[in-house]
Formats: C-alpha cells, sequence, structure tokens
C-alpha cells in the first residue's frame, strides 16, 4: 500500500538518533497521522558519554533503498545543527523522500500562520497569526513567535525564545534559550544570538550577538 493513502497513517522515519530526535519523537507521538517505523543515524555508534541511540534504531543512509522498498516516502531529520539539517534534507529529497511537518498536540499554529515541510514545532510553542516559518526549521520547546513574522529555512529558535511581532530571522540563524527580539526587528541569516540575549536593533548576517541589549560581538563560525 502506498505510505501516502488516506487508509492509515504516514510512515516516516527520522534522521538522526540521539537527543534532539527523542523530542522530536516524542513531537511524533502526539501526531495521530503519522508512524514512526525507526530512527537513522550515519555513526556506527553514539560518541563516548552519550545516551544509546533510539530504538528501533535501523543504520545509516544505506538503508533509504529498502525503506523505500518497503513503502517508507516520508522523512524528518531530527538533528539540531542548522547545516547538517540543511544537506541532510537534500540529501533526502535526492533519494526521493518527502519531508514532513510536525507539530506537538499541545502546540498552538494559528490560523493563517503556516510551517514549511521539515519544520518541527514543540510542546508549548506558538506560531502567531499571519506568522510564517519556512523548511527545515525548529521552533522548540516554550519558544514563541508573535503575529506577522517571518523565520527563514533551517532557523533554529532555542526553548524559551521568543520573538515580538513582525519580527523577521533570516535563513540557518539560531535564536540561544530565552533570547528576546523586540517587535519590527531584522536579524540576518547565519547569526547566533547567546542565550538571554535581549535584541532591540537590527543584527546582521554572519555574526555572533550576545547580551542585554544584544551587540553583534564577532563574526560567527
Amino acid at each position: 500500500m502506498d505510505a501516502s493513502s488516506p487508509a492509515g497513517p504516514t510512515r516516516i522515519v527520522l534522521y538522526g538518533a540521539s537527543g534532539h530526535a527523542a523530542a522530536v519523537a516524542d513531537a511524533v507521538s502526539t501526531c495521530p497521522g503519522f508512524d514512526l517505523v525507526g530512527f537513522l543515524d550515519d555513526a556506527a555508534a553514539p560518541r563516548p558519554g552519550d545516551p544509546p541511540f533510539l530504538e528501533p534504531f535501523l543504520g545509516g543512509r544505506e538503508q533509504l533503498p529498502a525503506l523505500r522498498e518497503a513503502g517508507v516516502r516520508h522523512a524528518f531529520v531530527a538533528i539540531g545543527n542548522c547545516a547538517v539539517r540543511l544537506r541532510l534534507a537534500s540529501m533526502l529529497a535526492a533519494e526521493g523522500f518527502d519531508l514532513v511537518t510536525v507539530v506537538h498536540a499541545r502546540a498552538v499554529v494559528a490560523a493563517g500562520a503556516s510551517v514549511g515541510p521539515g519544520s518541527v514545532v514543540m510542546a508549548g510553542a506558538v506560531v502567531g497569526a499571519r506568522s510564517c516559518v519556512g523548511a527545515g526549521a525548529i521552533i522548540n520547546t516554550c519558544a514563541s513567535i508573535d503575529h506577522d513574522c517571518r523565520v527563514g529555512d533551517c532557523v533554529h529558535l532555542c526553548p524559551g525564545v521568543h520573538l515580538a511581532g513582525t519580527v523577521v530571522v533570516g535563513p540557518r540563524t539560531t535564536l540561544g534559550i530565552g533570547a528576546v527580539v523586540s517587535n519590527n526587528l531584522s536579524i540576518g541569516s547565519d547569526t547566533i544570538v547567546g542565550a538571554g540575549a535581549a535584541v532591540v536593533t537590527d543584527l546582521p548576517s554572519g555574526v555572533v550577538a550576545y547580551g542585554v541589549p544584544a551587540r553583534a560581538m564577532r563574526p560567527a563560525g
């Protein structure tokens, strides 16, 4: 049976098998339309000191053809690093997998808001009216996006981040835990905003910014 058939749930595989993947798997478990078949990771084993990989652990990317043969046509990249997430999403698309959008049952996505493929909205998070979240983004636990915001592809809003209204966040930018952004501001692409920062002026692309108020301190990367 085709996995996309309305007769049953959509079968998906998570690419990633450690901490962030556990949080995504919890969100998936609250979505009745999904059937999680297992976890992939290209590492042969967890790094020393890390928890064991999640089960059922299926292996690495070499398993993708067999999964497609078994009728699994949908995937989600459950890896926190923005650059790695983007690269793996492109690889999965090239292998013929469609990326799903995961919204935890205890998250709120307003009517008229949109969340792109491969993005996750975790428990307690809010996406406000007329806001747009791009592809491959993480709206983490209890983060909030107010009205009319534009959050780019592969952005990570860490737990407890709050965007006021009409904020623009460029692709691949990360806002650290508890950071807040005042209304009508713009943050560029590939920027890192530190934990607890208070952003009250625009920030450029490609910088590390932190503090209260947040200031660009050095180039990112």
